[in-house]
């Protein structure tokens, strides 16, 4: 109980406040006493006295029990998880195999949060916050408010939107609610004048002075109430008014066991709050940055992977992988509880790639044409160019939405609808004709939605991209069928490619369709390459293409420029000879990974002219591939003309490593955005979008090996790629 002040006299306003009737303080009567009862001066001094001090002291007595209930509430806790240690421990000793000791759990009445999602991370959390531990944290709610990093943290989670994120997942306006509520409790709380006695009541304590207060069945004669120190008699006082038995004031003690209430339940609140907002942190860092399972770290790399498939991690250990991260990054997130150190934290999981932000702002104006009831469908029609046709004013109508033609709305198959159509296919990856076919027709209607959704999944596709920042890159975006070179933060090429197809093979094991042929999307470095290369036939394509030739011509090998060669490790080995018609073309790039990926010439030129072009068994083609090379081998110092001429007459492979390896990152967005601000939608080959818009069901994944396709060499599948 904390000492109360020196008492000082009351003024004669405060004097004359309780003089009723006329009457002074010394010979009225209080408040229910009956004619002629009086109440001595000194009790009603008493109690002025105590009626001073009584609010806060209310409010530090019903704080004080809390935390007494509550701190034997969490000694509980540790002592139950103590015990459970010690048996682990004694178990070990004795050399047996117990189970771990479960998980910590949080000790908070989920009732109160029942209008947010439940817990996505609760033993994460209470492990990070050591609620079974004597050192409890607290990190979003200190000193009874919200701390300047959950004001961040509120303000963020107001925005995930932005981000094509569900905003049901993270329910920001009822955390920002809940917060509120937390807050104006305490303001109440913090305001003992609701406890102050009236003047009735404090007649009413005096005359109880008088007579004798009662604790635990003892009354305290007024004598010796007056005699002890202003501690004992606020303390004394203090156990009678909060007694409904004795209190002579029940407002009071009503107050007394409402105070207790109103605090735990802002405490319960408080620490419910606290762990969900840590766990809308914790899912926010997922969904942005830290469940990304495309890209692993070195160390996870080193720790995680085998000898036989270095650059992969076998999917039992992703969910302690992600997990992992997120504790090293809340970790990080606690040691900075400044607002701008918070802020900058949550700003770092937003990609830095240029893409990004352009995609946002193609969704917020693909969401304002849904909005507004998105397009109309047009049927598909033969209409040619200087022609009239009803339906050419529709179509009209229909690429002004999307903002691809700007002109009269009539049926005129003018100049301006064919530059207008020519501009659709350019950003649909369609022939460049002008004219209506109908590829045309089944791309421009789809559904104003559909492109919505699909520019949405392309911006959550960011959230797990390999890309990092460097100075110098190449980066091969997939459905765009194109390989850029970046050097010294510079532009310097870009080159068109041919990628894997989609060919879909039956899996004989899982009995599951696969793509056999799909290029792979990876984070590797690229070491080194090779001019006039050999092109060593990977199994799956010898067994698969060459087998049946040999088997069907003994005399296929020696009129063709293949050969089987046998290496320094043994077996043998189907290779095609250097030349022109090597499928490798002049030049390979490599950058070593498990799926014998790489960039390499090709002789078949005439496939770059196909705007979609996924012909290859999943290494990509670049056209001119050997300018490609003359650039890197410049910007690493290394390009010799002279050499290179004499390397692409021999007749033999001629590599060059490279003295600084350059990032090499192979994605997949088929939404991009170009300087302007306007989106190509570009072709899904492999179903990565339409499968996250629209997930195939068990059995559309299912295949019969009896009577879907299948390859013939099994033992080493999607491990090798060829040209």
């Amino acid at each position: 109980m904390k000492r109360i002040p020196v008492w000082r006299a009351w003024s004669a306003a405060i004097a004359a406040a309780l003089t009723i009737g006329g009457c002074m303080e010394s010979n009225c009567p209080a408040p229910g006493i009956g004619a002629g009862e009086n109440i001595q001066s000194s009790s009603i001094q008493l109690a002025q006295h105590i009626a001073q001090a009584l609010p806060a002291e209310i409010a530090d007595r019903a704080q004080q029990r809390v935390d007494e209930m509550r701190q034997s509430k969490q000694q509980s806790i540790q002592d139950a998880r103590a015990k459970a240690e010690a048996a682990y421990q004694a178990a070990k000793e004795r050399k047996e195999r117990p189970a771990p000791p479960p998980r910590p759990k949080l000790d908070i009445d989920k009732k109160l949060i029942d209008k947010l999602p439940g817990f996505r991370h609760e033993s994460l959390i209470a492990e990070l916050y050591g609620v079974e531990t004597p050192n409890r944290r607290h990190f979003f709610i200190q000193d009874k408010k919200l701390t300047p990093a959950a004001n961040a943290l509120l303000d963020t989670l107001q925005l995930v939107d932005m981000h094509a994120l569900n905003v049901n997942e993270f329910a920001p306006d009822t955390l920002r609610e809940l917060a509120q509520k937390v807050d104006r409790m305490q303001e109440i709380l913090a305001d003992p004048q609701r406890h102050q006695l009236n003047v009735h009541e404090i007649r009413a304590l005096a005359k109880a002075i008088d007579k004798g207060l009662t604790i635990d069945g003892q009354t305290i004669a007024p004598d010796a109430f007056a005699a002890m120190d202003e501690n004992k008699q606020l303390e004394t006082a203090l156990e009678a008014l909060c007694n409904f038995d004795t209190t002579p004031i029940p407002r009071i003690a009503a107050n007394c066991e409402r105070e207790r209430e109103n605090i735990e339940e802002r405490a319960a609140l408080a620490d419910a709050l606290e762990f969900a907002l840590a766990d809308a942190w914790i899912a926010y860092a997922e969904q942005m940055k830290y469940g990304n399972l495309e890209k692993f770290s070195d160390e996870e790399l080193e720790k995680y992977s085998t000898q036989d498939n270095p650059n992969e991690i076998h999917p039992k250990y992703h969910s302690k992988i992600i997990e992992t991260r997120l504790a090293v990054a809340t970790e990080a997130l606690f040691r900075n509880p400044a607002a701008n150190a918070v802020s900058q934290i949550l700003d770092d999981l937003v990609p830095k790639h240029e893409q990004y932000a352009r995609l946002q702002q193609a969704r917020d104006r693909y969401r304002t044409i849904v909005d507004n009831g998105g397009w109309q469908v047009v049927p598909p029609d033969r209409m040619f160019a200087g022609g009239h046709a009803p339906l050419v004013k529709s179509l009209k109508t229909r690429l002004s939405v999307e903002g691809y033609y700007e002109g009269d709305i009539d049926d005129s198959f003018d100049r301006t609808l064919t530059e207008a159509i020519r501009k659709y296919q350019l950003h649909h990856q369609l022939d460049e004709t002008g004219a209506v076919d109908e590829v045309f027709w089944r791309s421009l209607n789809v559904k104003a939605e559909q492109r919505l959704a699909e520019i949405e999944v392309n911006i959550r596709r960011w959230h797990k991209t390999l890309f990092e920042p460097r100075e110098t890159y190449i980066y091969i975006n997939i459905p765009s069928f194109s390989v850029e070179f970046w050097a010294d933060g510079k532009h310097i090429s870009t080159h068109r490619a041919v990628v894997g197809s989609s060919t879909r093979i039956c899996n004989t094991r899982t009995q599951e369709w696969e793509l056999m042929n799909s290029t792979r999307l990876m984070h590797s470095r690229m070491t080194y390459l090779v001019y006039n290369p050999f092109w060593n036939v990977p199994p799956r394509i010898e067994v698969d293409e060459f087998w049946p030739k040999i088997n069907a011509d003994p005399k296929w090998l020696a009129t063709t420029d293949y050969e089987y060669f046998t290496p320094k490790g043994g077996g043998r080995v189907l290779r095609q000879k250097p030349g022109e018609n090597n499928a490798l073309g002049r030049v390979k790039l490599i950058f070593p990974n498990r799926y014998n990926i790489y960039l390499h010439d090709t002789p078949k030129q005439g496939m770059f002219n196909y705007p979609v072009r996924a012909f290859s068994h999943g290494c990509i083609r670049v056209e001119g591939a050997t300018k490609l090379a003359k650039a890197i081998l410049e910007h690493d110092g290394q390009y010799d003309k002279k050499a290179v001429d004499r390397f692409l007459k021999s007749q033999t492979e001629h590599p060059i490593d490279l003295k600084s390896p350059i990032d090499v990152f192979i994605e997949y967005h088929t939404v991009t955005v170009d300087d302007t601000g306007e989106p190509y939608f570009l072709a899904d080959i492999y179903k990565i979008i339409k499968n996250e818009i629209d997930p195939p069901t068990a059995l559309e994944r299912r295949c019969n090996p009896s009577t879907d396709r299948t390859s013939s060499y099994r033992s080493g599948a999607g491990e090798d790629s060829g040209p």
